[in-house]
């Protein structure tokens, strides 16, 4: 957790009536004691019992379950720091200096010409396509190994997606692996998986993800965040232009290439 984030949690303990001591973004004795008093307060209902958690895995908890109290959606309660405890942190931070959220800003651009295999990113053809959300579902034996982008340490040969674009998402990571090779596939984290299917709105919208029907994959999102436009995603880079050409070959759409943000996200479906 960062400075910045460290401050959103502090003010936000304020808030509830604990005592942190100043908002300055510093982890001191009163801040520990009020993230360990707040926990204990919440009392998160995680997958695994969060008092044995890491000091700073139970940090990020203490944000996330905060951030659910306030009405936001952090992603699951599991302490680790990914795009979703991001973006909620920093709704909670527009709450604490505004007194309300910001605007939704992501539901509704024009759909250009755009002529490939996949529907319109509209939720009436997407369940024409692909069924119910977060329905029809199936695994996928991956290419090469994936490492979660919020925990390193942990790698992944299988992920779920929609039965409709499995053999189509197979195709292009087997392009990846062609072309750039594992070791080139590790130096330019590739590899970094930010996640798949997740039933859930877009940040920053109203309306469904298209994660929520399997058809959407980010990856290395704490070089491509949501918000960062060419000048700053990695993934705009010209070393890049393969791993694009690599799912455009299939008809999967890149948010980066088409909208300029969110370079993490690729999709099967046109905007």
């Amino acid at each position: 957790m960062n400075i910045a984030a460290l401050r959103v949690l502090q003010a936000q303990l304020r808030a509830k009536g604990a005592t942190p001591g100043s908002v300055d973004g510093r982890m001191g004795p009163a801040t520990r004691a009020a993230i360990a008093g707040t926990l204990t307060r919440l009392d998160p209902g995680t997958a695994t019992d969060w008092r044995g958690w890491t000091l700073a895995r139970r940090d990020v908890l203490c944000l996330q379950a905060l951030c659910r109290e306030a009405g936001l959606d952090p992603g699951l309660l599991d302490g680790w720091w990914g795009p979703q405890t991001e973006y909620a942190c920093g709704q909670l931070a527009h709450l604490q200096a505004h007194g309300q959220l910001p605007p939704p800003w992501r539901d509704s651009y024009p759909v250009p010409a755009n002529p490939n295999s996949w529907p319109l990113e509209r939720q009436a053809d997407l369940t024409a396509r692909y069924g119910k959300p977060g329905a029809n579902l199936v695994a996928l034996e991956l290419p090469y190994p994936l490492r979660l982008a919020w925990d390193t340490a942990t790698r992944v040969t299988r992920t779920q997606c929609n039965a409709v674009v499995r053999d189509s998402l197979h195709r292009v990571l087997t392009r990846v692996r062609r072309h750039y090779g594992l070791e080139g596939i590790a130096q330019l984290r590739l590899d970094l998986y930010g996640g798949g299917f997740n039933l859930r709105d877009k940040r920053g919208g109203t309306t469904l993800s298209t994660h929520a029907w399997g058809i959407a994959f980010d990856f290395d999102p704490m070089h491509n965040k949501l918000p960062w436009g060419r000048d700053r995603a990695a993934f705009a880079r010209p070393e890049y232009d393969a791993w694009w050409h690599s799912w455009e070959a299939d008809g999967w759409v890149s948010l980066g290439r088409s909208r300029n943000y969110d370079w993490m996200h690729v999709q099967a479906a046109r905007v």
